[in-house]
């Protein structure tokens, strides 16, 4: 990780990393306060009943999402990635271990379906079902599967790296928000 950025000249952030990450409350923490349109990709991805869109409908959602003067937008979609990279002008990447996220996904859905935290990032019409196994797969693969692939297409876009934070452990990240708060 890096030193903090100067966010006065930052206005297109995205947010990448597993989910259980905490991409989506960190996107919500940095639109509030720099006054960012916060962008969730699941929102749009999803139709109701998480029936997936197209990918051409997606990809043309994105690139309207993308042509905004300013956001902050939080998913990964490695198929619509290096668009939102080429437009993007900071990058906050979690790359954290699959134990850790695996647990906090499975401690949002318990929370969620509880009624002890509400979802603001899904899309309408998509409701949450107790432990969704599959989901729980990706989940647990997806340092495997998806993580080499982002960073992949993040070598292939020739992304500025000064521009570019790798948080790699929740005290990373815990010192990247304490320091996001001052």
């Amino acid at each position: 990780m890096t030193n903090n950025p100067d966010w006065k000249n930052i206005k297109r952030i995205l947010i990448l990393g597993c989910s259980g990450t905490g991409k989506s409350t960190l996107a919500k923490q940095i639109g509030k306060k720099f006054d960012l349109e916060v962008i969730h990709l699941d929102k749009f991805f999803h139709k109701p009943n998480w029936e997936p869109r197209d990918i051409e409908e997606f990809r043309k959602i994105v690139k309207e999402l993308i042509l905004k003067d300013k956001w902050v937008m939080d998913g990964n979609y490695t198929k619509t990635l290096a668009e939102r990279i080429r437009r993007a002008n900071f990058i906050i990447f979690f790359d954290y271990n699959s134990y850790l996220c695996t647990y906090r996904v499975i401690k949002r859905n318990i929370k969620t379906k509880l009624g002890l935290e509400i979802r603001t990032d899904m899309a309408e019409g998509c409701v949450e079902s107790w432990l969704d196994w599959e989901f729980i797969k990706f989940v647990w693969n997806f340092k495997i599967t998806y993580i080499p692939l982002t960073y992949q297409i993040l070598e292939e876009s020739k992304f500025d790296k000064k521009k570019l934070i790798i948080i790699k452990s929740r005290s990373e990240g815990r010192k990247f928000i304490k320091n996001l708060e001052q």
